[in-house]
């Protein structure tokens, strides 16, 4: 009878499994065979472009929100039209470094505003919304302290907005400056530019609901409004104001040819962290929208695409159940059904063959398919993700049994991580599942295993390394 349950989840979860990986098969279709369609821009004179409020959220960033912000007073846009907000989250000594740096940083003529709320109440969502209090610009534009906008950034998106009053908000593709600077930021590099080049481009060609990434894109203010504003009740406002949107009625858009670089996390603690975040984001996200969306007036299979959009986390808790049922089945003696196992197997072989044509695909829609140690990376994007299952596995759960509300910041080159994770959780399980799987020889499984433990000791090796000193400008301490 214990077999006989196990096997039923087991086969619940593989399933599961393989929804997740056919949806990734689905977006790729869409983006191979469904053309763009055309985004309107209104032609637009000087005189009359807009007022566009430029936000800039800092917190602690150093050098960083220098050059986000020089970048962002360089843009090409009409300066008594042109509002820029350095929204300074950081602590009272940063501030009062930033502001010096400040000094003559900005052109004549240009508003360059640094503002400072006090408390971190919301994080990156009640930061935004401080600064929407103070002006009453009709489009948003948004950049991390990481990333650096060109001089046409706001030429090129701001008037598909004018043009099309149904749209919340124009998302440009993101860039990568240290993309080469090892194999872990090789690897990030291919995962988003699938989510971009793949993902959300299909989501855009086929008129799916669109997420918002956070950064470098332009915001409809009325949007921003009608949607609910930015909250701070789930660690991806982002994605929560986008699906908000949505239910509203509006519309997003994609300007794929307009890339804007930025910095990926240069360590294993720091893209753990990350990581881990934006999984906690989406699960919160999940359990706050999904009942509004399941009770909405939307058609079916939009309430179905947000649905899935909104808990791909759960591929991490999903695989971390999988190994946890599979290792107590070998590890007492009770052998698998045999439908099971080879559904495993086939639920393996899909999900690995779905995310290595997803990663590939999105090298061959950039062009760069002929990429100098492209199939090295390819291999590893698929082992490192495997790697964070504890990891996301463990924000999940936050996510739905707990109210904590930690925002990680990211890690910029050179800081020091300074939480108690050096990579040991990793290390152990992965050397456990190892030795289990072996003595067990459980050959059903085996290829599953073979990436878990891969990704695991990896992961686990790389952190006991992340709390080293790294060559930079900059060395900050930051508490997990």
């Amino acid at each position: 009878m214990l077999g006989y349950i196990l096997s039923f989840c087991l086969a619940v979860i593989l399933i599961a499994v393989s929804t997740l990986s056919v949806q990734l098969a689905v977006l790729a279709w869409v983006r191979v065979f469904r053309s763009a369609p055309k985004v309107p821009m209104a032609q637009l004179s000087d005189s009359e472009l807009p007022h566009v409020l430029v936000q800039l959220p800092v917190c602690n960033e150093g050098y960083l929100a220098l050059r986000v912000a020089a970048a962002a007073c360089a843009l090409d846009w009409p300066r008594d039209r042109l509002t820029i907000q350095l929204l300074d989250d950081g602590t009272a000594e940063n501030h009062a470094a930033l502001a010096a740096g400040l000094v003559g940083l900005a052109p004549e003529g240009v508003s360059l505003q640094l503002l400072r709320r006090g408390d971190r109440k919301g994080f990156k969502a009640g930061n935004l919304a401080f600064g929407l209090a103070h002006s009453d610009a009709p489009y948003v534009a948004i950049f991390d302290a990481d990333f650096v906008p060109s001089s046409d950034f706001l030429r090129r998106t701001v008037p598909a907005l004018v043009a099309d009053n149904g749209l919340a908000f124009v998302q440009a593709r993101w860039g990568h400056n240290n993309r080469n600077l090892n194999w872990l930021t090789r690897v990030q590099g291919l995962l988003l530019d699938s989510h971009f080049a793949v993902e959300q481009e299909a989501r855009f060609r086929a008129g799916l609901p669109m997420s918002f990434n956070g950064t470098a894109g332009v915001w409809s203010r009325a949007a921003i409004e009608n949607g609910g504003g930015w909250t701070g009740d789930t660690l991806t406002e982002d994605l929560d104001l986008s699906m908000r949107c949505v239910m509203k009625g509006w519309r997003a858009a994609m300007i794929s040819d307009l890339v804007v670089p930025g910095e990926l996390p240069p360590n294993a603690a720091a893209w753990r962290a990350q990581q881990a975040r934006w999984t906690k984001g989406h699960a919160q996200c999940a359990r706050k929208l999904l009942p509004m969306v399941w009770n909405s007036a939307l058609p079916f299979w939009t309430k179905t695409a947000m649905t899935l959009q909104m808990c791909q986390f759960a591929f991490y808790t999903l695989a971390f159940t999988s190994a946890a049922i599979s290792l107590f089945m070998m590890s007492v003696g009770l052998p698998p059904y045999p439908a099971v196992a080879i559904l495993g197997l086939i639920v393996t072989f899909l999900g690995l063959s779905c995310s290595v044509g997803y990663l590939w695909l999105g090298q061959r829609m950039l062009g760069q398919e002929g990429a100098r140690k492209l199939y090295r990376a390819l291999v590893l994007a698929v082992v490192f993700p495997s790697g964070l299952i504890l990891a996301n596995t463990r924000a999940t759960f936050e996510a739905f049994f707990s109210t904590r509300m930690d925002f990680t910041r990211t890690l910029r080159a050179g800081e020091i991580h300074a939480g108690g994770w050096r990579g040991a959780p990793e290390l152990m399980v992965g050397v456990f599942v190892a030795a289990v799987a072996l003595a067990e020889s459980a050959n059903w499984s085996a290829l599953f295993f073979v990436f878990a433990v891969s990704g695991l000791v990896s992961i686990g090796a790389m952190g006991a390394t992340s709390g080293m000193p790294q060559p930079a400008r900059q060395r900050i301490t930051l508490a997990e």
